[in-house]
């Protein structure tokens, strides 16, 4: 790709651990040599690290820009994209550190998905007390994630309790390495992302999001770009917080994906269960006289436009709420959920048990009735909607 057809927007984003600085553009992939050498100053060693998904022809041109820029590049190994974020994952990366010589002066620059990247963040964080990483999402959904919110690791019976702390420094997202067809889910998941963020930063970010929907949705990419740049700083800011209810609100529609997830097929897609995260979240929210229902149908808008779909599913209201405390339960002695107070203000907030059985009883009635021939999820945005509850 010549210089002329590559575009490249920068922006700071604040992290708890520091501030990463962000390349969003389309073929920007070729800046990563020139970007890492003038922010190191003189190169030192560097392992490249990518799952075993990621183009060979993409590995060996970030190889060979890196070592014309004076990096000693070795290459290594990170998890399958099939693979979980697991200790074990960690372990075999921290082995490569060590095969490669790498000190807490050198860089790791990492390929892949959000799970091999959010391995080669545990991994950086606890290197030598700290290493620098650089990040090269593979998927839009993965460029939101993974620099910000790595995920949780993986240990059998605890799934989702071992958190970290977003640890990268650089990130190169390169709008053309991903799927931004209308129908990826990749694609789908980062404007069901979008969509949260924004409603847990403020109303001008809700605002900002509102304007630019609609040209998402088709994929423009200028716009996309300014999304994306707004969307990362918007969840550095959250996640950065002084305030600990501030930076709870990262959660925001979570719990009920989690508890949604073991009652439906496997095969409803996340960006699906997110959305309804948020419509049940707000509809909570608005019973409980927190949020107004114009603020409801502002987000419903939003999500239609994007695309997001609804589940459609035989759910008893019971199972329902059980799985629901559950999931609230296994991180907190107090059963709370994180619910929109406003456009850009979201709380974990205690509910009434008589309240949360009124709502999740009509969310069930209303996507039992979109059941139609056997399929389990309406992602086509044609207007389907359930009963608001």
């Amino acid at each position: 790709m010549s210089e002329e057809e590559i575009t490249q927007e920068k922006q700071w984003v604040t992290l708890r651990s520091g501030s990463m600085q962000a390349y969003i553009g389309h073929g920007n992939v070729a800046n990563v040599g020139h970007e890492l050498r003038c922010a190191v100053g003189k190169p030192h060693s560097l392992l490249l690290a990518h799952a075993p998904e990621v183009d060979d022809a993409l590995v060996e041109s970030l190889r060979r820009d890196l070592t014309c820029e004076g990096f000693f590049v070795v290459l290594a190994d990170l998890p399958s994209n099939e693979e979980p974020c697991s200790i074990r994952s960690v372990e075999t990366l921290w082995q490569e550190l060590a095969r490669a010589g790498i000190t807490s002066d050198d860089l790791l620059v990492a390929v892949g998905s959000v799970d091999p990247l959010s391995v080669a963040s545990f991994a950086c964080a606890s290197w030598c007390g700290g290493m620098q990483l650089a990040m090269v999402p593979t998927d839009l959904a993965s460029a939101l994630v993974a620099p910000t919110t790595p995920l949780p690791l993986w240990l059998p019976g605890v799934e989702r309790l071992v958190m970290q702390e977003s640890h990268t420094r650089y990130l190169f997202c390169d709008l053309g390495l991903m799927d931004l067809d209308g129908a990826s889910e990749s694609f789908l998941y980062a404007r069901a992302l979008m969509v949260a963020i924004a409603i847990s930063d403020s109303d001008k970010t809700f605002g900002r999001l509102w304007d630019r929907a609609d040209d998402i949705a088709t994929g423009d990419l200028s716009v996309l770009e300014t999304q994306i740049a707004d969307t990362l700083k918007s969840r550095g800011h959250t996640i950065s917080s002084t305030s600990a209810a501030t930076r709870q609100s990262a959660e925001y529609g979570q719990s009920f994906v989690w508890a949604l997830r073991g009652l439906v097929r496997e095969d409803v897609p996340p960006s699906t269960l997110l959305a309804e995260g948020m419509r049940f979240s707000a509809r909570l929210a608005a019973g409980a006289d927190d949020l107004s229902v114009d603020d409801v149908l502002a987000q419903d808008e939003v999500l239609e436009r994007l695309g997001l779909g609804y589940v459609a599913c035989e759910v008893s209201p019971d199972e329902m709420v059980a799985a629901l405390k559950a999931e609230c339960f296994r991180r907190s002695r107090r059963f709370m959920i994180c619910m929109p107070k406003a456009l850009g203000r979201v709380r974990l907030s205690a509910v009434e048990d008589d309240l949360l059985l009124e709502h999740i009883s009509a969310w069930c009635a209303a996507h039992a009735g979109l059941l139609e021939d056997g399929d389990p999820v309406d992602v086509d945005g044609d207007g389907t909607k359930p009963a608001a509850g």
